[in-house]
Order: C-alpha cells, then structure tokens, then sequence
C-alpha cells in the first residue's frame, strides 16, 4: 500500500538525485524539486500536499491531481501518466532553467529528469517498439537470394518512413568489403529477359547507394567496435538496414503500425534507439533551422546524407517539419556508442 511517508521519502531523494544531476549543493534540491517539478510554493508544502491527500482522497485519486500525479510514476501502472509526463517534461526543464543556471544540455537535463521519475529507457532515449512486427518483403525478382534485399514500411507520429534491408557478409568493416559482399550476395539469377536486364540498372543503382549511405554514415575507420555498425538480423542472416520518409507520392498499407516519439524542441541532434524485438535501430532527428529563419544552406555532414541517404526516388524530398522548424530524419544501423552516449 502506498503511504504518504513512503511518497515523502521519495521526494526526498528525488530532491537529491536533482541536485547531483545539476552539479548543486544538495540543500538546494529541495526547493527546485517542489518549485520547477511539481509547481508547488516550497519543499515543505509539497509534503504537506502530499500528506492531505492520504486522508482526502483515495490515492487512485490522486493520480488525476495535476500537479502531483508524476509522484506516482513506478507506483502504480498507469501508462498515460508517463505519457502525459513526455508532454510535461519540457515544460518541467524549462521552469527549472529559470529558476537556476543549468551547465548542461537540454537533451541531458531532460534525460535527467527521466532518471528522476525512475523511467531508465526515456532516460536513454531508447523507444521500446517491441510489439512492431516488421513485415518484410522481397525488393527485386531477380536476384539469386530473392531475399537478399528487403523492404518495409512503418510509421513515426503518422510520418510514412521506408526501410530498406540488405543481406551483408563480411569481417572488416570497409567500403570495400561491403561492395565485394554486395557483388556476391546480389547476384542474379541467370535469365536473361528484359524484366532481368532493367532490374540490373535498379540493382547496380542499389548498391552505390547502400555504400555511399555506408561510407557517409559509419565510423569504419574507428579501431574501437562499439562505434562499428551492428548487424541487424533477419531470418538470422545478417543485413544492413537504412531507412528515411518516404516520398508523398507513394503510399503504405492501411494497417501499417505507428510508433509515437516525443520531439524535444531543441537544437541539438537527437537520436533515438528503436528497439524492435531482439534488434535495434537508431532514428535520428537532425535540426536544421527554424521556418521563421527562411531557407538556409546545408552543413556539408547535411549535404552528405541529402546526397546520399535521402537521395532515393522513394524517399521525400523535402524537410519534416516538428515544433516549428526543419528537420532531416534517418534511420540506420544502431552502434554500441548510442547507447553508451544516450547513457552518459
């Protein structure tokens, strides 16, 4: 049974937690905690809120009291509360930089205050898609493996993206090594029909663009293998998998599975880790500049994955809009230095 000591104890180590994340003398967390996160007068108020309740109210009540609920996120399974909570936590970290001078970025002060409500995988930006089943199908007819290369189609907050999967083996990660594997496991078969001849074209124009897309998008050099892509793997062969919006002029399917990410209205990059199933996936919101800002040109990292990546006749063209500006997004291989970096 939850009782008010045992919420008021959590307040207070909550209180302490932020502080340490701030780099703040612990005596300020106190006040900080009641005053930017659950907008109350001071520390001493918040408990004494917090120990009116377990006499006026039923504390599955307490969960609709707007200013308190997110004290019972790991109490109770409430899955809208952390719902509502990525809605709020801007407005948490952007109370909080008014209040105090944050050291830190946004990206992190928010992952912070993920760690603060007990939410590890928020904390880290890891997106449990689990119940995703991905359903891939053959890109081309005439390839010796017929599955070598694959398709399929998903949706990110209502946004059609495409991936695209390509059959890979090899040790070394190069660019050249990944072209000698592409030779071989994109064979075709031997037929020799028109349909043959003009997939040929698709398929030379598949693997320029996979490596081209590898080359500007992995750190291969890297003698560390926590920055070398992960394989991702279907029918337990090994693939390299890419993917980007897909053009408005193609469509997906009707039951095609949506998975919500909460964009956080920053500058700085943001990369998500999309856990599907055994497999993972790194979705990454690139931010370009405001529309009030009018058109500007593109770094030449931008420009890379323009010509590259998103250079596709699939993909879109033209850059997402969130939270008022500009974005590229890109889909790619998942690294172990993601997930190392989103922890840190």
């Amino acid at each position: 049974m939850i009782t008010s000591d045992t919420l008021i104890l959590k307040l207070s180590l909550q209180s302490k937690l932020l502080a340490k994340s701030l780099n703040l003398p612990e005596s300020f967390g106190n006040d900080l905690l009641a005053t930017a996160i659950y907008q109350h007068f001071d520390f001493n108020e918040l408990c004494e809120s917090v120990s009116e309740f377990e006499y006026a109210l039923s504390f599955e009540s307490l969960s609709e009291f707007q200013k308190l609920k997110y004290l019972l996120i790991c109490e109770i399974e409430d899955q809208k509360l952390i719902e509502d909570l990525h809605i709020e936590i801007e407005y948490m970290a952007s109370r909080l930089d008014s209040k105090t001078v944050i050291n830190i970025s946004k990206l992190d002060l928010i992952s912070n205050l993920f760690k603060l409500f007990g939410l590890e995988n928020e904390s880290r930006y890891i997106i449990d898609a689990e119940d995703i089943k991905l359903k891939w199908q053959p890109y081309f007819e005439s390839l010796q493996n017929y599955q070598a290369v694959l398709i399929t189609d998903l949706l990110i907050n209502e946004i059609p993206f495409r991936l695209i999967a390509t059959k890979v083996s090899f040790d070394e990660y190069s660019v050249n090594n990944l072209m000698h594997s592409l030779n071989t496991n994109l064979a075709q078969t031997n037929d020799s029909s028109a349909k043959t001849n003009e997939e040929k074209i698709k398929i030379d124009e598949h693997i320029k663009w996979l490596a081209d897309s590898f080359d500007c998008l992995s750190n291969f050099e890297s003698d560390t293998p926590d920055r070398h892509p992960v394989f991702y793997k279907i029918n337990n062969q090994n693939h390299l998998v890419y993917g980007f919006p897909l053009s408005p002029h193609m469509s997906v399917s009707d039951n095609c599975k949506n998975i919500n990410i909460q964009i956080i209205d920053t500058e700085e990059k943001q990369v998500f880790i999309l856990n599907l199933g055994n497999e993972r996936l790194v979705l990454e919101f690139i931010f370009l500049n405001k529309i009030g800002d009018g058109e500007k040109s593109y770094s030449p990292q931008n420009q890379w994955i323009k010509d590259t990546l998103l250079s596709r006749s699939d993909a879109c063209q033209f850059n997402i809009v969130f939270n008022n500006a500009y974005y590229l997004i890109i889909i790619r291989p998942f690294s172990h230095i993601d997930f190392l970096k989103n922890t840190l």
